[in-house]
């Protein structure tokens, strides 16, 4: 199981774990790409493409613009350079299935991603879990203890944290706190690992900072 994370400013100190992808290993950005989905896409490529200019082939992981085909993309840029990156495609609708496809079918290698916003999808995770057998699996924004359960009891392949995994607000604005519950997460995962049991025993640990 790969664990995903966007900028922070302890992001730095997590390159040294291997299933960890934390940027500019892992490139997204919601906010822009939820805003406005006839044309958010135009400017996230072009973001994109610039990270991947200044990090190369540090990219490992990348959100694949919501809603969009893959023609659209191609108007853009040459996403095909980007042959090193896997792609997690944000599925609002199981239909959007045929989209990701298409990318496979063109040489991508793409997750079906599962958003944690209930509001970003029509569907259960249930009604997920027997559309997407035959996929590869990532659970988009974890941020509670409940959610890391669900993404450890469904069996996907990835997910991708945010920092609302890791204590209160007041907790949070302290860098120095928030690297060290970020730490302890990461040490939680990494004694389950030596221990080879599965990641299931992690959500299970009660020293975790981590919303309930």
């Amino acid at each position: 199981m790969i664990i995903g994370m966007g900028k922070s400013p302890v992001t730095a100190i997590l390159h040294q774990y291997s299933y960890i992808c934390a940027y500019p290993c892992f490139f997204d950005n919601k906010v822009l790409l939820t805003e406005d989905r006839n044309r958010a896409y135009i400017q996230y490529i072009k973001l994109l493409v610039r990270h991947y200019a200044k990090y190369g082939r540090a990219l490992k992981i990348a959100i694949w613009p919501d809603y969009t085909p893959l023609y659209k993309v191609e108007k853009i840029s040459n996403i095909y350079l980007f042959n090193n990156i896997s792609f997690i495609f944000p599925v609002h609708d199981l239909s959007e299935l045929e989209i990701v496809d298409e990318l496979v079918e063109n040489g991508f290698r793409v997750f079906a991603g599962y958003a944690s916003d209930k509001k970003l999808r029509n569907y259960n995770l249930d009604d997920f879990k027997e559309a997407v057998k035959n996929y590869d699996r990532w659970y988009l924004g974890v941020s509670s203890k409940h959610e890391v359960r669900e993404a450890v009891q469904y069996n996907f392949q990835g997910f991708d944290i945010t920092t609302f995994l890791f204590g209160r607000h007041e907790d949070r604005k302290d860098s120095k706190k928030l690297a060290s519950n970020i730490m302890n997460f990461v040490k939680e995962i990494s004694k389950v690992k030596g221990k080879q049991t599965t990641l299931y025993d992690f959500v299970k640990l009660g020293s975790l900072t981590v919303r309930p």
